[in-house]
């Protein structure tokens, strides 16, 4: 979105500046701070629309979108009330365009599609417009120019006049800057890393920031929680890929090195050993020193607890199989005292029978009724979750880990850590069926979601493993059982109650939230705000003892 609405600044910029040339030449423009604000606003917008949100970007746009706030209120306040030319500086020709559009639209797109800088940058926008001032006043004073604004007229004004007026414009550019780059200050050291699920994505793609993996249509959760001095970032893991390669993934982002999924791993999965390189564009710039919390939704769950494994114990299999001075630190283990916390939201952390339940023969689907309309649109779950096979083993794509028994066998070698705080959050679409089982509400399901949650709210078997599924299992979101979503089986645990004292080496089993498998990111078709819950959940980790 922020691409989006920049390009059409960008264009409006255009548009304006031709309108200009009518009157004056681009040089003789330059004196007003009508002009510079939007130079600079062209200028930012084209960075934004080919760089994408990234810091200089981000600084360059907040100073540029001050100057333009700063440039409407001059216009309207002042410069409106004296002269009466309401129509001509407000209303047409580049006016319209520089004074009332472009400074509306950019404040618009700064506040809601992009990322605000940190509230260090307060100084810049002000200190460029002091510079601008000082220098009209004198150019006035040497009789270089006359104005271009009549509060920049000194001779004719006299000294005292000026000082006040200066000291207003500062103290104006100093409000708004403030309030277009407000931003809590930090809440808590503890930086918050997202996980996306199976067929997501994150801020290393393109498509994030036109549709936000977490918060969808309802805005981004990201920008969100950092507006409210929670410093959040979202990584961009392999959509289909395994536990094991999205846990190397997550490292290479969050450390800042290329992707290394090991030397035995990659042999024996069939796959190039080294991926994308992320040297100079780290998710964390001080990932070794920041305390961090793994938030992971769907089988991003999966990915943060065995990342979380990797990085304090190592990889055993990766030590004995590789040279040791040819190993990423990640397989060596002892790191991750900087963790405070694992999240799991709606995460099929014991498997989901939605995988199962296709291959139970046991189990008579055709006895179900499926209407047309559901038959139809869960082909949409099916097209994006389905791996495209590209040489490498069976085990190591997303699909075999959420089968109950390798997930079962996957949560034998991840540990439960004793000074890591843990938190599921399970979610459920369902209801009473009223002849004492569940259904899925379509008031609250996604219909792409409700073929494969009636089929669930049915099912009852055995996986191939021998483990047996009763009908505990039937309530679910659409894709991840209820009882899946909480703790890891046998892991030591607890349901959670507010205001209880909170110990680190347990799982916390939240209340289950009420929606299907895609309420926590937003909703698809149905927009879930979904916000106070994000910052409650900031909050609780934010609290939890050191």
């Amino acid at each position: 979105m922020a691409r989006i609405l920049n390009f059409t600044i960008v264009i409006l910029e255009l548009i304006a500046f031709s309108k200009v040339r009518k009157n004056r030449t681009f040089k003789e423009g330059l004196i007003f701070y009508t002009q510079i604000s939007n130079l600079l606003t062209l200028v930012s917008s084209v960075l934004v629309v080919i760089f994408g949100l990234r810091l200089f970007t981000e600084v360059f746009r907040f100073v540029s979108v001050s100057m333009l706030v700063m440039t409407f209120f001059v216009t309207v306040c002042i410069l409106v009330p004296l002269s009466g030319r309401t129509r001509e500086l407000l209303f047409s020709g580049s006016g319209l365009f520089h004074h009332l559009i472009i400074p509306i639209l950019s404040v618009i797109s700064y506040l809601f599609a992009e990322d605000r800088v940190s509230f260090v940058w307060i100084w810049l926008p002000v200190t460029v417009t002091l510079i601008y001032g000082l220098l009209m006043l004198y150019l006035n004073a040497t009789g270089v120019v006359d104005g271009p604004y009549p509060f920049f007229q000194i001779k004719r004004i006299g000294v005292k006049m000026t000082v006040l007026y200066m000291a207003g414009l500062m103290v104006a550019v100093s409000v708004f800057s403030s309030a277009v780059g407000l931003r809590k200050s930090a809440q808590t050291d503890i930086k918050y890393v997202f996980v996306h699920g199976l067929a997501g994505w994150g801020s290393y793609d393109t498509i994030n920031e036109f549709m936000p993996y977490w918060g969808l249509s309802g805005g981004s959760i990201i920008r969100y929680l950092n507006n409210r001095g929670y410093e959040s970032y979202a990584a961009s893991v392999d959509p289909t890929g395994s536990a094991w390669d999205r846990a190397c993934e997550l490292y290479a982002q969050l450390a800042g090195t290329r992707v290394d999924y090991g030397a035995v791993h990659s042999q024996a999965a069939g796959h190039e050993r080294f991926g994308a390189d992320y040297t100079g564009r780290a998710l964390l710039d001080d990932f070794d020193s920041s305390r961090f919390a793994l938030i992971g939704h769907s089988f991003g769950g999966a990915t943060i607890r065995l990342f979380s494994e990797i990085l304090k114990d190592g990889s055993e299999e990766e030590k004995e199989g590789a040279d040791a001075s040819d190993i990423s630190p990640f397989f060596m283990g002892g790191n991750g005292d900087n963790l405070v916390a694992v999240v799991t939201l709606a995460a099929p952390t014991n498997g989901t029978t939605a995988y199962d339940l296709y291959e139970d023969d046991t189990f008579d689907r055709s006895a179900i009724s499926i209407s047309e309309e559901y038959e139809k649109n869960s082909d949409a779950v099916s097209k994006s979750t389905k791996r495209e096979p590209d040489g490498r083993a069976d085990y190591d794509y997303a699909s075999y880990d959420m089968h109950i028994d390798n997930a079962l066998a996957l949560n034998e070698r991840v540990s439960t850590f004793e000074d890591v705080y843990y938190f599921a959050y399970p979610c459920s679409s369902c209801t009473d069926d009223g002849a004492g089982g569940v259904a899925p509400d379509p008031s609250i399901t996604e219909n792409i979601f409700m073929k494969g949650a009636i089929y669930m709210s049915k099912y009852t078997g055995q996986t191939k493993g021998g483990f047996a599924i009763d009908e505990s299992w039937q309530s679910n979101d659409g894709l991840v059982n209820e009882i899946s979503a909480g703790a890891p089986f046998g892991a030591p645990q607890e349901n959670y109650e507010a205001g209880a004292s909170l110990k680190p080496g347990r799982w916390y089993v939240m209340p289950t939230f009420k929606g299907d498998h895609m309420s926590l990111q937003g909703g698809l078709t149905r927009r879930i705000n979904v916000k106070p819950f994000y910052l409650d959940m900031a909050e609780l980790i934010a609290g939890t003892p050191d």
